[in-house]
């Protein structure tokens, strides 16, 4: 894989001819393309369209959206937004936000995600050794969504800035989120690369942990086993395991209503295979849990508000 990244790639504006073969034909083809910088979005939805857009409300009838963040970049803030402010025009009553296989990425990216939910107050503590180099990210008023039900998916292959928002949404001092699913991979650090001129080495190093805006460390997987505890990472409110076979059905539905299908491309006549909402469902337990979740609390602040007039 390296090898063949190493020869596609290339300066910016430049040609590339790439040999395709494809299964069940005999004949390979050449196509050229011009290489450019690739800029893949974090934001995606439940399905895609066939035009290539992404639907979001995964229930038409309750208006409950349905938003997966892939992984934290630069602009990940900013598409986060504009789905919202979309989801909110078709009248949003409930979101779900799904941070399952989300490794991580820039921290700041990870803040201002979380600061879309949060009114003010604090998001994340970086702290070294020495408390007196502690950064700490707080929320901004400015910005802020309405603050409709919130439910949160994770799992083991959340990580890093993903427990950073899942953690600072649900932690105590805010209680803005409901998490469903399972514990999380348990990072908690913040590390450096070092990088050496000889032989190309590498340094990877700690420098700080993260800590809730309630205080509470993200501890680190690998030194809670070693004490023989497993209250590592960001654990759920509502745990939903899933075994090896419904991980791969829901991996499946998933891929199946991620793939993007070009004009004309018929996969040998196969037709695009997608799934209703329902068929999504069926396939992601912890996904049903986290819809149920969100339907029960917009009932509890019907029946709240109900009560108050």
């Amino acid at each position: 894989m390296s090898c063949a990244v190493k020869k596609i790639t290339g300066p910016a504006g430049t040609d590339v001819t790439l040999t395709i073969g494809r299964a069940g034909e005999q004949e390979s083809f050449d196509i050229t393309i011009t290489r450019g910088k690739i800029v893949v979005p974090t934001i995606r939805g439940w399905q895609r369209t066939e035009a290539g857009s992404w639907l979001y409300m995964i229930d038409d009838k309750d208006k409950i959206g349905y938003v997966r963040v892939t992984s934290f970049s630069e602009g990940t803030g900013l598409d986060l937004n504009k789905v919202l402010r979309e989801l909110e025009a078709e009248g949003l009553r409930g979101l779900i936000l799904d941070l399952r296989f989300n490794s991580g990425g820039v921290l700041n990216a990870a803040v201002e995600v979380a600061d879309k939910f949060l009114e003010e107050g604090l998001i994340v503590i970086t702290r070294p050794k020495s408390w007196i180099a502690s950064t700490y990210k707080s929320a901004r008023r400015a910005g802020t969504h309405p603050d409709y039900p919130l439910v949160v998916l994770i799992n083991r292959y959340s990580a890093s800035a993903s427990e950073i928002v899942a953690g600072a949404l649900a932690d105590k001092t805010h209680n803005r989120a409901i998490l469903v699913g399972e514990r999380t991979h348990g990072k908690g650090l913040v590390q450096g690369i070092a990088q050496y001129p000889k032989e190309g080495a590498q340094l990877k190093y700690t420098m700080a942990y993260y800590h809730l805006p309630s205080g509470q460390r993200v501890e680190s997987r690998d030194e809670m086993e070693k004490q023989g505890r497993d209250d590592w990472g960001v654990g759920p409110h509502v745990e939903v395991e899933l075994n090896s076979l419904e991980l791969k059905e829901m991996s499946d539905v998933q891929r199946d209503n991620d793939v993007l299908f070009s004009a004309g491309h018929d996969d040998g006549g196969a037709p695009a295979q997608r799934h209703t909402a329902e068929e999504t469902l069926a396939a992601d337990p912890q996904l049903a849990v986290g819809l149920l979740v969100s339907k029960t609390k917009l009932i509890e602040s019907n029946l709240l508000a109900g009560s108050m007039n």
